[in-house]
């Protein structure tokens, strides 16, 4: 394997006479990256330098460019570059400190402590080996199993196995039981693998990807994946992640990040890594325990008597992992350990249906008879709260008094830590996260114990609403911005939802957090926003939000999830949300929710790239709006219609549209007047363009809206590409930038890597313009966005011949596969460009057979 020539790279920057600062701006990366490479520290000491993953390519790519070398003289044998040095290069003395190379282990969240461990021998060991392997085969393993049956035990042991002292990698544990905030998990994950640095919401999947891609063999323990999975009621496949981030993450993982690795446990399938199955990833289904593993588990609780007994009795558990546990705590801490003081409890019946349930429901009963009555209050009401619960929670609950406070009634904060103390130590309870008195259960038996809580579940949620809703002001003002109270709003909206009061959460959503104006619009939070609009849902599912709502604000409520999801990439399950909410809107009569829906709808089904289903929906949303005479939105319809049109290839009837749209509306603004602005541009007609968007842009940026800012940014960033203004171009890339980095919003994001590459094109940095097309064109292709995936593979075709004429054939025939879609212009691109390649290579026949292909409207404007 090649290793990475850093001292080239460091004769390079000297003969240029920079310093590290100004290189890494150059090659636009942070300053600790850059020394990496100059270091040699990226160099492996047993594997050399891997060029596979993308991030180290496109940086050998930058490299290169910016400091005129060759790609391959940055990529030499063993016999030719020095080894790493053991300290790094001397720099100016306002360097900061180098990166250190020893690290320990993070715990963003314990993980629960099996008391007494049995069996697993097998499993443990070649996790062991895994975790501790320089580049393992597998990168990512998944502990797949029923709830219940030892996972977070097994995982909590591996990195146990890892000993608390310094390791050349980070060990980062994260359990989504007690977290279920992707982005929560992306911000501590970013902020532990690069020591320190923060990044807005839009760049840290990149930002980690880099870290994970380019450092040492780093390890991500993620523990309950089954709560941001679906479960296949929402109409997403079963065990599909719900957030599109973590799926990017969690594929890019198990495809290979340089030495990173991840280890996951779901009680449901990985859904979206099945491809990688036995070349990435493994998947170990945990068996149940033996009889002998089983025997030996019941006798570490205590438990006394003749093997044939405590055989029987693990028999009845059906060799489930929490049932023996229960069963062996039980016996041992309330019978003495004498099995034949046990009262046999009748799992013989569970043998139906859900058989371990069953028979775990049963050990539960007859250990919840026998503890006393405040430690079962106590586990009771925290069941009910979930993960994470607070002693001020709990001493809320107690002082309350009443059935709401049971037996805890009158407890002191002192009386509550002892009593968690006693549960921790029967294994029914453990801290959430070290050094934190923050409390939680086994997910597996919550929703027992939430059936002895002798008050309805509601009443304890309205009480923690109360005490949360007491520490904020939730009169309407200008709403929250910050994280912390961003999050503190989430939690008083989830238990005022829990407390039965869907009504009053819609009002925290629509007034306190400003809907979706201000959570997407504004702040560009869409993956809160999308996660606020599942909790309404049953099983997240749109078409089943809260019959106690009204039509017209369930009809809102799926709207701005549509919005949430299809600004995150979700297109498919945003074409849900809208269709639930045109559904609703035909229910009430409602025109104007109609004509928006079915607009909205188009808009989406464009970018899916299915241009004749949006021309359908468009054209019924512009006739419902003339019947109306809704002059506004009819002009909308019929300027997105006309940029429908004029994605087929259809220029009369498109400019008939848009002429329309113009004696319908007048001057456009907003969206209308983007869409005219990016048509206009197509036919070369960038004067009015630039007039229109510019206008529009002090409009949006007066109102606040930094989605559209963003886009109008990414427009006036083509129109200064079309006139060679390519630093104006720039700047406006930074711009729209700013958005993307903010929000994540995927269409942005591929608005950014197509006007990058368009600059970088013209600038004459094919390599540099290759990289960009090609990751925006794999973000398409991944979320779906079928336009921009066709006109993004054009650009790295273009890119390629630009480089090399004779050699980019691949490219163009791949980019000419891309464009089977409905994209006149983007199958117009790909033919002549596959033809241009084909006729380098001496192919003049098959060149004029694609080039026969092109329409007549469209062959002439191209």
């Amino acid at each position: 394997m090649p290793r990475f020539h850093h001292a080239l790279l460091l004769q390079a920057r000297l003969d240029l006479n920079l310093t590290q600062e100004q290189a890494a701006a150059a090659v636009g990366v942070d300053v600790r990256t850059y020394r990496r490479y100059e270091s040699g520290a990226v160099n492996d000491v047993d594997g050399g330098f891997s060029v596979r993953h993308p991030t180290r390519r496109k940086m050998i790519q930058r490299l290169a460019a910016e400091f005129g070398l060759a790609e391959a003289d940055l990529l030499v044998d063993d016999s030719q570059a020095p080894p790493p040095p053991a300290e790094p290069l001397p720099e100016a003395p306002d360097a900061r400190e180098p990166e250190a190379t020893e690290w320990r282990t993070h715990f963003a969240h314990a993980l629960q402590h099996a008391r007494h461990f049995v069996g697993r021998g097998e499993v443990l060991s070649f996790l062991s080996d895994w975790a501790m392997a320089p580049r393992p085969v597998e990168r990512a393993v998944a502990l797949v199993a029923l709830g219940g049956a030892g996972k977070t035990a097994v995982a909590e042991r591996v990195v146990s196995g890892l000993g608390e002292g310094p390791c050349p990698g980070g060990t980062f544990v994260w359990s989504f039981y007690e977290a279920p905030r992707v982005e929560g998990f992306f911000a501590r994950a970013l902020r532990y693998f690069t020591r320190g640095d923060e990044a807005a919401p839009g760049e840290r999947l990149e930002r980690l990807q880099e870290v994970l891609g380019g450092g040492p063999p780093h390890l991500l323990v993620l523990d309950g994946l089954e709560v941001v999975q679906s479960d296949g009621g929402d109409g997403r496949a079963r065990g599909e992640f719900v957030d599109p981030s973590l799926r990017r993450l969690l594929s890019s993982l198990t495809r290979g990040l340089g030495a990173a690795r991840v280890l996951m446990t779901s009680r449901l399938p990985l859904a979206d890594l099945e491809a990688w199955e036995g070349s990435g990833l493994r998947t170990i289904a945990l068996a149940p325990l033996s009889e002998d593993e089983g025997v030996e588990l019941l006798r570490l609780w205590g438990l006394n008597g003749g093997g044939g007994a405590l055989r029987e009795l693990f028999v009845s558990t059906g060799g489930h992992a929490l049932s023996v546990s229960m069963m062996g705590s039980y016996v041992g801490s309330f019978l003495g350990g004498d099995v034949r003081r046990f009262e046999e409890v009748p799992l013989a019946e569970a043998a139906r249906d859900d058989l371990l349930a069953r028979r775990l429901q049963a050990v539960l009963s007859a250990y919840a008879r026998a503890l006393p009555e405040r430690e079962r209050d106590v586990l009771a009401r925290l069941c009910v709260l979930g993960g994470g619960v607070d002693e001020d929670a709990l001493e809320t609950i107690a002082q309350a008094g009443g059935a709401l406070a049971g037996s805890l009634a009158g407890m002191g904060r002192a009386e509550l830590r002892r009593t968690l103390a006693r549960l921790e130590r029967l294994g029914l309870v453990f801290e959430a996260r070290e050094g934190q008195a923050l409390y939680s259960t086994h997910p597996f038996l919550r929703d027992y114990f939430k059936s002895l809580l002798g008050v309805a579940p509601e009443l304890i949620h309205a009480l923690e609403r109360e005490r949360l809703a007491a520490r904020l002001d939730t009169r309407v003002h200008e709403p929250p911005r910050d994280g912390a109270r961003l999050d503190a709003y989430e939690a008083l909206l989830l238990h005022t939802l829990r407390a039965g009061l869907p009504l009053e959460a819609y009002s925290l959503y629509a007034r306190s957090l400003g809907g979706f104006n201000h959570l997407g619009l504004r702040l560009g939070d869409m993956s809160r926003g999308a996660r606020l609009m599942s909790t309404f849902a049953l099983e997240g599912d749109p078409r089943r939000l809260p019959e106690s709502l009204s039509e017209a604000i369930r009809g809102e409520l799926a709207y701005d999830w549509g919005l949430y999801a299809g600004a995150l990439g979700e297109l498919t399950f945003a074409v849900r949300c809208y269709e639930t909410y045109v559904a609703l809107a035909e229910q009430t009569g409602d025109g104007v929710a109609l004509i928006t829906g079915l607009r909205t709808l188009g808009y989406t089904e464009r970018l899916r790239g299915r241009l004749t289903i949006a021309r359908e929906l468009l054209g019924r949303s512009l006739s419902v709006a003339l019947e109306r005479e809704d002059r506004a939105h009819a002009a909308r319809g019929a300027a997105l219609l006309g940029l429908v049109l004029h994605d087929q290839g259809e220029v009369a009837a498109s400019d008939e549209h848009f002429e329309r749209a113009h004696a319908l509306g007048g001057p456009p603004v907003a969206r209308r007047a983007l869409w005219q602005a990016e048509y206009e541009l197509s036919l070369g007609r960038r004067e009015p363009a630039r007039e229109a968007t510019r206008h529009n842009l002090e409009q949006c940026q007066r109102l606040g809206w930094g989605g559209h800012v963003a886009h109008c940014h990414a427009v006036l960033g083509l129109l200064a590409v079309e006139d060679h203004q390519l630093e104006e171009g720039r700047e406006h890339l930074v711009h729209a930038h700013a958005w993307s980095r903010a929000s994540n919003e995927v269409e942005m994001l591929l608005r950014c890597h197509e006007l990058a590459a368009r600059l970088s094109f013209a600038e004459g940095k094919w390599a540099e313009a290759e990289r960009e097309a090609e990751e925006g064109l794999s973000l398409a292709a991944a979320c779906g966005f079928g336009l921009f995936r066709s006109r993004l593979a054009c650009l790295v075709a273009r890119s390629v011949l630009a480089r090399e004429p004779r050699g980019g054939v691949d490219a163009a025939l791949a980019a000419l596969e891309a464009t089977r879609g409905e994209d006149a212009w983007g199958r117009a691109e790909s033919l002549e460009l596959a033809a241009k390649a084909l006729e380098a290579t001496g192919q003049q026949e098959r060149a004029r057979e694609l080039r026969r292909e092109l329409r007549p409207p469209v062959r002439a404007a191209t």
